[in-house]
């Protein structure tokens, strides 16, 4: 594989090890300032009578990929755990674990992640020989050991899984001592879908589709990302105007989430008018990605070999038009919030996210930025026309509801400024290129990341005769989801829910 065009990542590089050397490779990667950015473990026994894991890792220069590949026999699948070397891979050995069957020895929370507390032993969903649709009678999905808090004059609060509002379904667990937050433990995957395992054997022709329904809200990303995986397989170059394109499409979702994420911030603490005004310019936002992209949410805009369809001039003007509108509302509605002395005192203070904390856990996007950590992949591995056009990374130290709504703020600036520069520079030509010869046949691995609006989004893939024989999505949310459990406690619990929107994460990206 090569770097066929813009919107191609570098090549891969796999190195095999064993399982006592894992760590030691992952330790010494970590060391160059290599980034951690998935893991993905699979089922190789009909071939090669084995199981696989794979860990992916961004070097902290320019230069390929780094895949250390740890091959396990199905009769003892384990490996010394790399969390107590790398935190961030705490969540993605306890999914392999549960799906795969792949055992992490010495990992601190060995729990399930995915699967119910009920779910029989030894039943591992994503192994091939596993049906989709497989349910056992005794799963009846209602049994999670909680982690909580003893002692004293503790009090346990369980929120969820079914909520008031029309969010999906997760289970908050707090331990309260008064009204103040000692722990929260939280589980997710209530309404797991196995989009994963649903793809198996898949034409990749095909899978769009089921690929940008991850998640409404970053539907582009996912797009992106996944389009990226198969182009690096295939060696399929974008044309100039389609790179330009998607990078139009990716910056017109992060604008419509900033937005939506700072109007969501003081619904948590009754500044209402303030919030139905952020509700009413989310608004304005998607029906300017209907009216140009044909979608509220840009589902099908996306598709590998380019876009899905062009932007006509008149479009575009439009969009411009719409844009330069919009900023103007959204920069005096923003001030008129950070004046309001009720709103300020709330957040400030409030739900701090610890520097040490997001770079250990391998926080992402305006959450991990807010706390000082200096990540973006649009300028750390440039992708698309990020190439020419480079965003202002936008950094905060104090990792506050404050300062998570500041990075927004700035970022949804910078969104504004990167579209009038897209848009005015947008060149001419094809916006998709034919499929490489022997597209439909094509074999091997391919891992697409871009910059969703809540950070790093990761597909790994792997096409055997132009199938997938292995589809891993790691969500920005999946990464984040941990962070929020270090960010509550101390805090009072009506300050819960203004936490809680100030990270904004998603439900539906991390069950899948």
């Amino acid at each position: 594989m090569s770097m066929a065009s813009e919107g191609l990542t570098p090549v891969l590089a796999v190195q095999e090890v064993e399982a006592s050397g894992l760590g030691a490779a992952v330790a010494a990667s970590l060391g160059r300032g290599a980034r951690y950015l998935t893991m993905a473990a699979s089922d190789h026994r009909e071939d090669e009578g084995r199981l696989r894991v794979d860990v992916v890792l961004a070097p902290g220069g320019p230069g390929p990929l780094e895949v250390l590949r740890l091959h396990l026999p199905p009769q003892r699948a384990e490996y010394a755990s790399l969390t107590p070397i790398l935190p961030a891979v705490h969540w993605d050995e306890r999914e392999a674990r549960d799906l795969l069957g792949v055992v992490p020895l010495g990992h601190p929370d060995p729990r399930p992640l995915v699967l119910p507390d009920d779910w029989p032993r030894g039943l591992h969903p994503l192994r091939r020989d596993v049906p989709w649709d497989v349910h056992p009678a005794s799963a009846v999905g209602a049994a999670w050991s909680a982690r909580l808090a003893e002692g004293e004059g503790v009090v346990h609060m369980p929120v969820g899984p079914v909520h008031a509002g029309i969010i999906d379904s997760g289970h908050f667990a707090f331990s309260l001592m008064g009204e103040s937050i000692l722990h929260l433990d939280v589980r997710l995957g209530w309404k797991h879908r196995g989009v994963e395992k649903t793809v198996e054997g898949t034409p990749w022709e095909e899978a769009s589709a089921a690929v940008e329904r991850v998640c409404a809200t970053c539907s582009a990303s996912q797009q992106a990302a996944w389009s990226e995986a198969v182009e690096q397989i295939l060696g399929w170059p974008l044309p100039p105007r389609a790179v330009w394109l998607r990078t139009i499409l990716l910056e017109c979702e992060r604008l419509a989430n900033h937005i939506n994420d700072i109007a969501a911030l003081p619904a948590g603490t009754g500044y209402t008018v303030a919030a139905m005004a952020g509700s009413v310019l989310k608004e304005r936002m998607l029906r300017l990605a209907a009216q140009a992209f044909g979608h509220r949410y840009l589902f099908g805009a996306i598709r590998p070999g380019g876009v899905a369809r062009d932007l006509d001039p008149a479009a575009g003007t439009g969009l411009r038009q719409g844009l330069g509108e919009l900023r103007g509302d959204l920069e005096r509605l923003t001030q008129r919030m950070l004046r309001h002395p009720g709103f300020v005192d709330r957040i400030h203070g409030t739900g701090v996210l610890r520097p040490s904390t997001a770079r250990d856990l391998g926080g992402v996007g305006p959450v991990a930025r807010a706390s000082g950590v200096r990540q973006d992949l649009r300028l750390d591995r440039p992708y698309l026309a990020y190439r020419q056009l480079a965003p202002l990374l936008v950094v905060e130290e104090e990792g506050d509801v404050a300062a998570r709504l500041r990075v927004r703020i700035r970022e949804a600036a910078v969104s504004l400024e990167l579209l009038d520069r897209l848009l005015h520079g947008l060149p001419p030509g094809p916006w998709r290129a034919p499929a490489p010869a022997g597209a439909e046949r094509a074999s091997g691995l391919g891992i697409g990341a871009c910059e969703s609006p809540r950070g790093a989004q990761v597909h790994y893939l792997e096409l055997r005769q132009g199938r997938i024989f292995r589809l891993r999505i790691r969500s920005s949310s999946f990464a984040n989801w941990p962070l929020l459990l270090e960010a509550v406690p101390g805090n009072l619990i009506g300050d819960f829910p203004l936490i809680n929107k100030s990270f904004e994460l998603c439900y539906a990206c991390s069950d899948r």
